[in-house]
C-alpha cells in the first residue's frame, strides 16, 4: 500500500514538473516578446491613447484599494556587509519583528489576500537570522496565505531550517527563494558578497533543491540571482551555465543605486532600455519596517520617510493617506520639486517590476 501511495505522489509529481517546464517556457517567451522595442512601439500605434490611459486608470484604482506586494522587515540584520548595499551603515536600532506585530499584518493581508500576489518576508537583513522565521511562515499557513518568498545569501539558510520548512509542510506557502550568489568563484563572489562563506552559500542552495526533490515537491522555486556590475560580468555566463539545469530560473539584473545613496562607478545601470520612468513601488508595494512602521520604499533603509504605522491604523488606510496621495500625484506629474530626496536620482524603476522574477533576467 505503501509502495502504491508513493508511485502515485511520485507520478503527480512527475507530471507538475513538466507542467511547470511548459509554463517556465511560456514566461520566457513573453519576457523575450516583451523586449522588443519595435512590437510594443507597434502596439502604441496601432491602438488610441485613450485606451491605453483607460486601462491604467482601471489598474491604478485596483491597486490603491490594497496593496498588490509586500515588503515585511522580519530582521534588519545582515551577516554580510556588500559594497552596493546601504544596510550595514543604516542608523535605525537593528533587532528583530515581533510576532505580535507580524500577526496584525498577515490577519490584513489575509482578509484581502486576493488581491495581494507576493509576499517578501525581508527587506534591510538576511531573513534566516531571525529564529521565529518557520514560527511566521506556520502562522501564514494556517491563514491560507500561499504567496511568501525570501531573498537571502544562503550562508545560514542551512539543514535544519530547510527540514523544517519540508516537515512543516511549509513548500506551499513559501512560493519562491532568491538564493543572492554574485559570483561563481570564491574570489568574485566574496568580493560583493562581502563576509559571507561562499561554499555554504553554494552548498545551501544546492541542498535546498535536493531536498525537495527528495520531498516530491515543486515548491519552493529557486532561483540563484547575480547582481551584475563590473567586478562580476566576466562571470555571467558562467553563472548562468551552472544554474540553468540546477535551479527553477537564473536571474541576472542590472545594479541601481539605491536612490542616491550609492554612487560606484562599477554599477551598471540600464539607461539603453529602461523599464520604467515613474517609480511603481508607491502604486503596487506596501513596505513595513520590523516595528511595525511603514516607509515609502525599500531603498529608505535608514527610514526617512515614513507614511504611517500600522500598531495605529490599519494597512489600508495607511496606503490611502494623504501622504501616499502627494507621493503619486507628484510621480505621475514629475513633480521633481516636491518629491522626498530618495526619489530624485533613483534608477530603480529602470530595473523592471521585481516581484515577478520570471521577467527579471537580461538573458544571453
Amino acid at each position: 500500500m505503501k509502495n502504491i501511495k508513493f508511485l502515485y505522489k511520485l507520478t503527480v509529481y512527475n507530471i507538475l514538473i513538466v507542467l511547470m517546464s511548459v509554463r517556465h517556457v511560456l514566461f520566457e517567451i513573453f519576457h523575450r516578446w516583451h523586449s522588443f522595442k519595435k512590437i510594443k512601439l507597434l502596439i502604441k500605434k496601432t491602438f488610441p491613447k485613450r485606451i491605453f490611459d483607460y486601462f491604467q486608470k482601471k489598474k491604478i484604482e485596483k491597486l490603491l484599494k490594497f496593496p498588490e506586494a509586500f515588503s515585511i522587515e522580519t530582521v534588519n540584520i545582515c551577516n554580510a556587509k556588500c559594497w552596493f548595499c546601504p544596510q550595514p551603515e543604516h542608523v535605525r536600532t537593528k533587532g528583530y519583528m515581533h510576532f505580535d506585530v507580524y500577526k496584525k499584518i498577515i490577519d490584513e493581508i489575509s482578509i484581502n489576500k486576493k488581491s495581494v500576489k507576493s509576499i517578501a518576508l525581508f527587506m534591510d537583513g538576511e531573513p534566516s537570522l531571525h529564529k521565529e522565521l518557520i514560527k511566521f511562515l506556520i502562522y501564514a499557513k494556517e491563514r491560507k496565505i500561499k504567496n511568501i518568498y525570501l531573498s537571502s545569501n544562503m550562508e545560514f539558510f542551512n539543514e535544519k531550517l530547510i527540514n523544517q520548512i519540508f516537515e512543516n509542510k511549509l513548500e506551499g506557502t513559501l512560493k519562491y527563494v532568491i538564493a543572492s550568489l554574485d559570483g561563481v568563484s570564491e574570489t568574485t563572489h566574496q568580493n560583493n558578497r562581502i563576509g559571507v562563506d561562499t561554499k555554504k552559500a553554494y552548498q545551501n542552495t544546492l541542498l535546498l533543491l535536493n531536498k525537495r526533490k527528495e520531498n516530491l515537491s515543486i515548491y519552493p522555486w529557486v532561483f540563484p540571482r547575480m547582481l551584475v556590475n563590473d567586478t562580476n560580468k566576466h562571470e555571467e555566463k558562467e553563472f548562468y551555465s551552472y544554474w540553468k539545469n540546477k535551479s527553477d530560473k537564473v536571474l541576472t539584473t542590472f545594479m541601481h543605486n539605491w536612490g542616491g545613496q550609492i554612487d560606484d562607478e562599477l554599477i551598471h545601470s540600464n539607461d539603453n532600455n529602461p523599464f520604467s520612468s515613474i517609480c511603481y513601488f508607491p502604486f503596487s508595494q506596501c513596505f513595513i519596517q520590523l516595528d511595525g512602521s511603514v516607509r515609502i520604499c525599500c531603498l529608505d533603509v535608514n527610514g526617512t520617510q515614513v507614511f504611517g504605522d500600522i500598531k495605529k491604523n490599519s494597512i489600508k488606510e495607511i496606503w490611502n493617506n494623504s501622504n501616499f496621495k502627494e507621493l503619486r500625484k507628484n510621480l505621475i506629474n514629475n513633480d521633481r520639486d516636491n518629491l522626498p530626496e530618495l526619489c530624485k536620482d533613483c534608477t530603480y524603476p529602470q530595473k523592471g517590476q521585481w516581484t515577478l522574477p520570471f521577467f527579471w533576467q537580461q538573458g544571453f
